[in-house]
C-alpha cells in the first residue's frame, strides 16, 4: 500500500483499538480516579505503579520509566517490531492488513529472506539428525555427555554435528533443489578458490544453532572436537545475520530475564547451555565476540540488571573491562561476578552447582567496587612507588563515577586500605577531573560545551518543560506562540529537547496540527522520549490564565538557559585570561551581554 494509506491504516487502529482492553490481557488494571493502574509487566514490582491513561491513549510505569502508545506496549510485551505490532494489534481488532505496494526489486529480496530463514532451518534439522541419528554423531554424543550435556537439552537446544565429509550438506541440499547462490549467500557453503564447485563451511564440528529473537534460525556456530583451530566457527554475516546485534540463547531467556529482572552475560554456548540445563535461564553469550553496544541496547530495553560473569582467568577479565567499558555510557545497571578457581561458568555449575552459582549471582559486585578492587590487585601498595601506581589507577575511575556519597564512602575505605591521607586521594581525583576537563574544553581557546555545566535540569526547569509540552499537546494552537517566543536549543532536557523538537517540526510541516497529528507521530521519538511523552501526559496542570502560564513556563526555561550561558562564557574568559589569550575580553563583553538580559528577564 502507498505510505499515506498505511498512514491512515496507523491512525485507524490507533483510533479503534481500546488501549484498557488491550493491556488487560497482559496486566490486571484496576480504575483509580480517570486512569488504570496495574504492577508492571516490564519489571518486579508488588506496589503497582504502572498507569493507563484511556481518554489520552498513553501508558507509563513511575517504576521504569517505560511508557507509550498501543503500539509500543505490544512492541515491548511481546518483543516484536512495529509492523509486526502492526499486524498484531490488526488481528486483535479484526481488521484487513491491506497490502503494501513493494517494487520487483524489494519483492525478490523479500523472497530470498524468506528462503534463507528456511534454509537455515533446513540446515538447523540437518545437523541435529547428524548428531541424535547417525554414526557421524557418535563422538560429538560422547563428547557432549562428558560435558554433562543430556538428550533433553540437545533436544532442547537442537544441537546438531556437521559431518567431516568436504560436501554432505552441500551435495543433500542441492539434490533437494536449493540453488547454489542460496547455499553461498547463507554461508552454508563455501565457493572453491578455483571457482570449480563449492564446499561446507562446518565440517567435523558440533553445531549450535544462533536464533534471533523471535526464534528464527539465522546463523551456526561451530566447535570443534579435538584441538584444531580455530576452535569455534561462527556463520559470515549475512542478509538475515549480523553477530553485533544477536545475544546466543536470547530466545529462550527472554522471558525469564523478564520476570528475574536480571540477564546474566556469559562467554560461551555451553555456559549459556549448562546454566539452562542447571534451572538458571536468563543466562546469554556473545557469539564469542566483544560485547557490543547493540547487544547492550537488547538488554537495556528489558529493564533488566546486566550480571557480567566471564571467564576468571587473564583473557576473561579483559574481556569483563572491555564490556563494562561498553555499557557504562548507557545508563544500564551493571554489576560483575566474581568466578572462583580460574573458571568459567560452565565448569564452575557443573562442578558446584545450580545454588553455588546462584549464591555467586547474589554477591555480584557493582560496576565501581569491580574496578576498584581490580585497580588494588593491579599492584603491590606496601611500597610508595605502588601507592603512587595505584592511587593513578583509582583517580580516573573515581572521578567518572556519578554518585557522589558512593565515591565519598569508597574514598574513605581505600585511604585506609592505602594508609594514604583522604585529602591526599580527593586532591589526586581533583587533579584529575580539572586537568580531563582542560584536555576536553580549553584548547586552543575553544568554549567550554554549555552542556557540561548542568548534567542535570533543576527540578523547577524541568516542571516547566513538562508543563510547556503538555500544554502544546493539548491546545496544539499554542504551539506557534511558543515557537516565536523559544528556541528548542534553550531547553536543558535532552527528552524534552527532542519532544519540542518534535512539535515544531510538526507544526512547521502542517500548520492545522492536531492532538490527532501529534499523537500519531510520537512513534517517531526515540524510545526514551515516548516514554517521557506518555508520563507529561499524565501530569495534572491548574491554572486561570492559560497564556500567563505559558509565558512563566518560557520564562523559567529562558532564565535557567541564559544563566548556564553566561557561566560558560565567564569561565572560558577566566581561563582564557589565565592562558594569556586576549580573547577573554570578547568571552567577557558576551557574558556582561548576557547578565545584562537576564536582568531584564527579572524584572
Amino acid at each position: 500500500m502507498k505510505d499515506a494509506t498505511f498512514d491512515d491504516f496507523i491512525d485507524r487502529l490507533r483510533s479503534e483499538s481500546d488501549l484498557v482492553s488491550i493491556v488487560s490481557d497482559y496486566v490486571s488494571l484496576k480504575k483509580k480516579g480517570k486512569n488504570y493502574w496495574g504492577c508492571c509487566p516490564f519489571h518486579q514490582e508488588k506496589t503497582p505503579s504502572f498507569s493507563v491513561t484511556p481518554d489520552k491513549g498513553f501508558f507509563y510505569c513511575f517504576g521504569c520509566q517505560t511508557g507509550g502508545n498501543v503500539f509500543n506496549f505490544l512492541m515491548k510485551v511481546e518483543n516484536i517490531t512495529f509492523f509486526e505490532a502492526v499486524k498484531l494489534l490488526a488481528k486483535k481488532l479484526n481488521i484487513p492488513l491491506p497490502e503494501k505496494e513493494k517494487t520487483p526489486r524489494e519483492q525478490a529480496r523479500d523472497r530470498e529472506i524468506a528462503i534463507l530463514y528456511q534454509v537455515n532451518e533446513l540446515a538447523r534439522d540437518f545437523f541435529y539428525a547428524c548428531l541424535t541419528k547417525t554414526n557421524y554423531g557418535k563422538p560429538a554424543r560422547e563428547y557432549l555427555a562428558s560435558r554433562g550435556v543430556s538428550a533433553e537439552i540437545i533436544d532442547f537446544f537442537k544441537l546438531g554435528f556437521a559431518p567431516p565429509s568436504w560436501d554432505k550438506l552441500s551435495i543433500t541440499f542441492r539434490e533437494r533443489g536449493i540453488a547454489l547462490d542460496i547455499l553461498l549467500k547463507s554461508g552454508l557453503s563455501v565457493a572453491r578458490n578455483s571457482g570449480d564447485g563449492i564446499y561446507d563451511r562446518f565440517r567435523n564440528r558440533i553445531m549450535f544453532p544462533i536464533s534471533d529473537a523471535r526464534g528464527r534460525v539465522i546463523g551456526f556456530g561451530g566447535r570443534v572436537l579435538d584441538n584444531t583451530h580455530p576452535k569455534y566457527l561462527n556463520s559470515p554475516e549475512t542478509e538475515i545475520f549480523n553477530k553485533r546485534h544477536v545475544l546466543y540463547g536470547f530466545d529462550n531467556a527472554y522471558k525469564h530475564i523478564r520476570e528475574s529482572g536480571q540477564v546474566v552475560i556469559v562467554e560461551g554456548y555451553m555456559d549459556v547451555i549448562t546454566l539452562y540445563s542447571q534451572g538458571i535461564k536468563n543466562a546469554v553469550a556473545s557469539l564469542g565476540t566483544a560485547f557490543t553496544p547493540e547487544q547492550a541496547r537488547s538488554l537495556i530495553k528489558l529493564n533488566a540488571e546486566l550480571l557480567f560473569s566471564y571467564d576468571s582467568d587473564a583473557a576473561g577479565q579483559n574481556a569483563t573491562v572491555r564490556a563494562l567499558h561498553t555499557v557504562r555510557s548507557l545508563g544500564a545497571t551493571v554489576k560483575v561476578v566474581s568466578v572462583p578457581d580460574g573458571k568459567d561458568p560452565d565448569e564452575f555449575v557443573r562442578k558446584h552447582g545450580s545454588s553455588a552459582f546462584q549464591d555467586l549471582l547474589k554477591t555480584a559486585q557493582p560496576l565501581l567496587d569491580y574496578q576498584l578492587d581490580r585497580a588494588l590487585k593491579s599492584d603491590d601498595y606496601s611500597t610508595v612507588q605502588g601507592k603512587i601506581a595505584v592511587v593513578g589507577k583509582l583517580a580516573p575511575i573515581l572521578a567518572e563515577a556519578d554518585n557522589a556519597v558512593e565515591v565519598n564512602a569508597h574514598i574513605t575505605r581505600l585511604s585506609q586500605i592505602l594508609t594514604v591521607d583522604e585529602s591526599a586521594l580527593r586532591s589526586e581525583i581533583t587533579k584529575y577531573i580539572v586537568q580531563a576537563k582542560k584536555d576536553k574544553i580549553v584548547k586552543s581557546g575553544k568554549t567550554i560545551n554549555i552542556a557540561l555545566l548542568y548534567k542535570q535540569p533543576a527540578p523547577a526547569v524541568v516542571q516547566a518543560e513538562r508543563q510547556l509540552i503538555r500544554l502544546m499537546c493539548d491546545d496544539p494552537s499554542l504551539i506557534p506562540y511558543v515557537l516565536a517566543k523559544l528556541s528548542p536549543d534553550e531547553i536543558q532536557g535532552g527528552l524534552q529537547q527532542e519532544i519540542i523538537n518534535f512539535l515544531f517540526n510538526a507544526y512547521n510541516m502542517e500548520k492545522n496540527i492536531t492532538q490527532a497529528t501529534i499523537n500519531a507521530g510520537i512513534n517517531r521519538l526515540s524510545e526514551n522520549a515516548r516514554s517521557e511523552f506518555s508520563h507529561i501526559m499524565l501530569i495534572d496542570i491548574q491554572f486561570d490564565d492559560r497564556v500567563k502560564f505559558v509565558d512563566d513556563c518560557i520564562k523559567t526555561i529562558r532564565l535557567a538557559h541564559l544563566t548556564a550561558l553566561y557561566e560558560q562564557h565567564r569561565l572560558t574568559a577566566d581561563e582564557l585570561e589565565r592562558m594569556g589569550d586576549s580573547n577573554f575580553l570578547q568571552e567577557l563583553a558576551e557574558s556582561q551581554r548576557i547578565k545584562h538580559e537576564i536582568s531584564k528577564l527579572h524584572h
